[in-house]
């Protein structure tokens, strides 16, 4: 039995249960002391404050007052001793704040409903509480039920007076020498010592901004800045390389094991001219990072000084690559050791309030993606709990002209221009550079194991009280680093420095040298077997591999994520027409082939490969709302089953080995997906049953290439069918993702192979699609027309046909939600004379438009056409004619513009459904339809012996 506290002292060994079964001896720790001490110091008593949060940190004063005394010594020179203590006293009543509020609130929560509480108002009995927590018998009741709280506010007062101190004791130290170094002129009397400017790490030591009378500021981090000064010599060799760049660097000034840095000033720019400039400077920065391996270039870490980026946090060049699993993904890897690995580049981070850019080209502000702790009924005796969205300040990264941010977007050309100039120089100049590389060998860097978020969230949400009673029950929380460790398992081996590290209050922290493969943690310890190579020797080979095709592969990221940047959430289509595009030549099968091949060229040029598979990385919507790039998934409308499918087709009507072979190296990974998803069913069904973004498409890709190229599917279509999930109330009914799509896919698997299970599977998906109703959104992709068109197709027409068409698709003609994707819909209810006519009209509307400038068979031109031969090969005569005319204008505009994809900015990307592969395999529709299907509408080619059921033919 735990022994209770008295009202005036806590029982012997009271602090037991705040050590962890590891750490529990006979000593008594330092903690327990510096709490007692705390607790017995009268303090004269306060007025009440308004503000809940300087009352709950006034619950503490004693243990902060204590601190302040030791933080900062009362004969420091050049200093304002009371202004400094103040200063602390606030930044560490916020923190035993963050440490403590959980607890007080619980406890206000039992005072409350015991009804011990004095006052007519919830405020009153606020206070109340307050009062009778802020006493020695109050805090002697909170420390004996909570040991653990006692020991994070004390280790928290400890760490803080002990770091503070020796910030103060080093700035005596050097104070004569910052004039000269970091600071222009004369110091005057130090008033204050700002933290908040970075993590804790090695118990409570942090980045401080200290302020002086004479308005200077100078930056103290409690780090060596060796890579520092080497990073400020690469910069000079490259100014030197490239006349006019004169990138900037902080000034520093290195001491022994920390160092000081100049106070960069955000400062707006005088002009356009200003801005370019600051972009191309930013270019060249970048290549430089991306030649270092460098992360963690985050919106903090840069300041816009005027035309100048200055990078004010060096300490995470050469960061050991991550490793890469056996038979992984060559695009994945390609993307780990890319230039967005710098994080300096636009990329967003989702979550379910969304998502939200915190790179070095990040705007300003922003919705968080997770939640954050907040209080109701703040300041009563109602507190509680509540929460929400966090908020993004932003930071002073991205230059400033006449009152306004302007994104990296407004200025593409001068970054890629600047990133072109920084790579060429550094490629051509790489016998110098590895010269200043190697003497980087021995100097400390900082390795990132985990997201520094990750850390954070741990520290916050063991504050709650019931794991603040017995360190056992904290000390398990901290599992979780076990758990994270699952997908590399050598974590294991740094977790029980990072226990340490989270028991300290800090942040886990990892040095080494990119000469090394040892890790040190924040007390030197060695850590070994983390790292596999010396990030030095990375490096180095990087340096030596930078050539012209890597270099067109990180530009194609930069200009896929400055475009990605500045898109509209979610899949839309703007409707944009081209300028008529005269055809130069009659669209014959020939050209109309020829042109397919130089787009499969295109592909077959950007694809990544290692002796497992190939893969592309692409630009996806994710969520059906942002846009972001990733290595393709195994979908067949943005994954690597639509680009094989069209590389097929192309290899059966040309006959060119290489198509042939890299769609089906492209699918090699499909054995090894099917078996991670029989064995998480939950899994497959959020893959979901869906034609294009889901397993039916996939299903439908190995049927088709089993004829195309021979491939021998049959077991590998019988797992895919057998995949295929159950549908639940949260299963979508439309064509792309849900349903509809499955009862397509599974049809069309049928007429190929003459397997039963996919005809029972198509019979069991149309008859839940009979029972509901029907969306009310009418688009093909996800609403009632592609739902009509798949129910007929199967011989199995709803009830209730839609309603004639209307004019909601005007702005749009696309497949997915506009007029092309309407008339299919419309098309289903035939021979109805009412939605002939509404069909006839529905064309007209389409073919009367000038072509789309988009080219993708999603909301683009060659969607609008794929539809058009479906209904020409129904029997629609003005369906074929308009085909006809807009083949000639598809051929002149890919002639003239190259094959425009449906993504941000027109961004090549490898999709079938807005990217290259859709553009070229409607290319080969259009050419070659009698043997050719439509794939948007997953429809068969050759029909296997067994199969008895076929699509319909609807004469229109």
């Amino acid at each position: 039995m735990t022994p209770q506290p008295s009202a005036t002292s806590l029982p012997p060994r009271w602090w037991e249960h705040g050590r962890t079964p590891r750490e529990r001896s006979a000593d008594k720790p330092l903690w327990a002391d510096f709490a007692e001490h705390a607790i017995t110091t009268l303090l004269p008593e306060r007025p009440p404050v308004g503000d809940w949060r300087a009352a709950f940190a006034g619950v503490f004063r004693s243990l902060v007052d204590a601190a302040s005394r030791d933080a900062v010594p009362d004969d420091l020179p050049g200093a304002d001793v009371d202004a400094l203590r103040q200063g602390f006293a606030a930044n560490l009543d916020q923190h035993l704040l963050n440490l403590s509020v959980r607890t007080l609130v619980l406890e206000l929560h039992r005072a409350r409903k015991a009804g011990t509480l004095q006052g007519e108002t919830p405020e009153e009995r606020f206070s109340d509480f307050v009062r009778s927590q802020s006493t020695p018998a109050g805090l002697i009741r909170l420390f004996g039920e909570y040991p653990v709280l006692a020991r994070l506010l004390a280790q928290a007062c400890l760490y803080a007076a002990e770091a503070h101190a020796e910030t103060l004791a080093r700035f005596s130290a050097d104070a004569a020498l910052l004039p000269c170094s970091v600071v222009d002129g004369a110091l005057g009397t130090l008033v204050e010592v700002a933290g908040g400017f970075g993590d804790s790490h090695a118990c409570g030591r942090s980045v401080k901004l200290l302020r002086f009378s004479s308005g200077a500021k100078v930056i103290y981090k409690p780090r060596p800045l060796v890579l520092h000064e080497r990073f400020t010599d690469v910069v000079e060799q490259l100014n030197k390389r490239l006349p006019g760049l004169e990138l900037r660097t902080a000034d520093a000034l290195p001491r022994d094991g920390y160092g000081w840095l100049r106070f960069v000033e955000h400062r707006p720019c005088a002009d356009l001219g200003d801005v370019d400039r600051f972009y191309r400077r930013q270019g060249i920065l970048l290549a430089l990072l991306h030649a270092l391996d460098a992360t963690d270039v985050h919106y903090e870490n840069v300041i816009a000084c005027g035309d100048q980026p200055v990078l004010i946090d060096i300490e995470t060049l050469f960061q050991p690559s991550p490793p890469v699993p056996p038979e992984g993904d060559p695009a994945a890897a390609m993307l780990a050791r890319s230039v967005q690995r710098t994080l300096l580049l636009p990329q967003l981070f989702a979550g379910e309030h969304g998502a939200v850019d915190i790179s070095g080209l990040a705007g300003r502000g922003g919705k968080l993606p997770t939640d954050r702790v907040d209080w109701a009924d703040a300041g009563t005796d109602r507190m509680r709990l509540v929460r929400v969205p966090g908020e993004l300040a932003g930071s002073n990264n991205l230059p400033r002209l006449d009152g306004r941010d302007v994104a990296p977007a407004e200025h593409s050309a001068a970054l890629l221009a600047g990133f072109r100039l920084g790579y060429d120089a550094i490629s051509s100049g790489r016998e110098e550079l590895t010269e200043l590389l190697r003497r980087c060998a021995e100097d400390p860097i900082r390795v990132l194991i985990r997201p520094t978020n990750f850390y954070s969230r741990l520290l916050d949400e063991t504050t709650h009280p019931d794991l603040l009673r017995d360190a056992a029950d904290r000390d398990r929380a901290f599992d979780l680093l076990e758990e994270d460790s699952v997908r590399e398992e050598k974590l294991l081996r740094l977790v029980p420095h990072e226990r340490d590290d989270l028991w300290a209050g800090d942040v886990p922290m990892f040095t080494s040298n990119p000469g090394s493969t040892s890790l040190l943690d924040s007390r030197g310890d060695s850590v070994e077997g983390v790292v596999d190579r010396p990030s030095l020797d990375t490096v180095l080979a990087k340096v030596a591999d930078m050539d012209p095709l890597d270099q067109r592969d990180q530009e194609w990221l930069i200009t896929a994520t400055l475009a990605i940047s500045t898109a509209a959430d979610g899949h839309h289509s703007n409707g944009e027409t081209a300028e008529t595009a005269v055809p130069n030549q009659a669209p014959d099968a020939e050209r109309l082939l020829v042109t397919a091949c130089g787009i499969a060229d295109q592909i077959v040029a950007n694809a990544f490969s290692d002796e497992h598979r190939s893969n592309w990385l692409g630009i996806e919507l994710v969520d059906d709302r942002y846009w972001t790039v990733l290595p393709m998934g195994a979908g067949l409308g943005e994954g690597y089953c639509g680009v094989a499918l069209f590389l097929a087709q192309l290899a059966e009507l040309t006959g060119i080995a290489r198509y042939r072979d890299l769609a089906a190296y492209a699918i090699s990974p499909l054995p090894g997906l099917f078996a991670t998803l029989r064995a998480d069913r939950e899994l497959a069904a959020t893959a979901g049953c869906g034609g294009l973004l889901g397993l039916g498409g996939v299903a439908y890709t190995i049927a088709r290439l089993s004829t195309l190229v021979g491939l021998p599917a049959g077991d590998l279509i019988e797992q895919a069918v057998d995949l295929m999930p159950e549908a639940t109330a949260e299963t979508p009914s439309g064509f792309t993702t849900g349903l509809a799509g499955g009862v397509a896919s599974m049809r069309s698997v049928y007429v190929q192979t003459g397997l039963e299970t996919a005809l029972a599977r198509a019979d069991r998906y149309a008859t839940q699609l009979l029972e509901r109703e029907r969306p009310a959104e009418k688009s093909f992709a996800r609403g009632s027309a592609g739902i009509d068109w798949v129910l007929r197709a199967h011989e199995r027409p709803g009830e209730e046909p839609p309603g004639k068409a209307d004019d909601r698709a005007e702005s749009t003609g696309g497949w997915c939600d506009g007029l092309a994707g309407d008339a299919l819909g419309t098309a289903a209810h035939l021979p109805d004379p009412e939605h002939a006519r509404d069909l006839d009209r529905t064309i007209r509307r389409l073919t009367d438009r000038a072509p789309l400038k988009d080219l993708s068979l999603c909301h683009g031109e060659s969607g609008v056409l794929d539809v058009l031969c479906v209904l020409a090969e129904n029997g629609h005569t003005g369906a074929a004619a308009a085909a006809r005319r807009r083949t000639g204008h598809l051929l002149a505009a890919i002639d003239q513009r190259g094959a425009r994809c449906g993504t941000p900015g027109a961004v090549p990307s490898p999709g079938l459904l807005s990217g290259l592969a859709g553009i070229g395999y409607g290319l080969l529709r259009l050419g070659f339809g009698d043997r050719v299907p439509s794939a948007l509408l997953l429809r068969p080619d050759r029909p296997h012996p067994a199969a008895t059921v076929f699509p319909p033919v609807n004469r229109v």
